[in-house]
């Protein structure tokens, strides 16, 4: 039986959670996170985890979201699509369980045209793969 080496101590940073999170939740069809503009975005950066909060203890997370389903949208298929798509990349990419992914609706949108392109693309890649 192999004994596992203890070479030292392993942490995830909340921020690091965060933006795997944020880019977990992008995949969900007619959900968008919400966020201000920052400083950042004046420098050219974009904050992808604005609309994320984690809170990480003990090996276990939650994680809480704020976001925006687009008009038309079933909203509690779209958020609990959220959560399925967000726990499960979090879980995969860090090992952490994930306890909650809370989804708090603060809006609806209009899909602007390049939205509406942008996802007819990306459905045409995913077909093709």
């Amino acid at each position: 039986m192999a004994v596992a080496e203890n070479l030292g101590e392993i942490k995830i940073d909340d921020d690091v959670v965060a933006k795997i999170a944020a880019q977990a939740a992008q995949k969900a069809e007619g959900v968008m996170l919400i966020g201000g503009f920052s400083f950042s975005e004046m420098l050219g950066r974009k904050d992808s985890d604005k609309g994320v909060k984690v809170e990480i203890e003990g090996g276990h997370c939650t994680i809480t979201l704020e976001v925006k389903v687009q008009y038309g949208i079933h909203m509690y298929e779209a958020a609990h699509s959220v959560q399925k798509i967000v726990k499960d990349a979090v879980e995969l990419m860090t090992g952490l369980i994930v306890q909650k992914v809370n989804v708090f609706i603060k809006g609806i949108y209009q899909p602007t045209e390049v939205e509406k392109k942008e996802k007819t693309k990306e459905k045409i890649r995913e077909k093709k793969d």
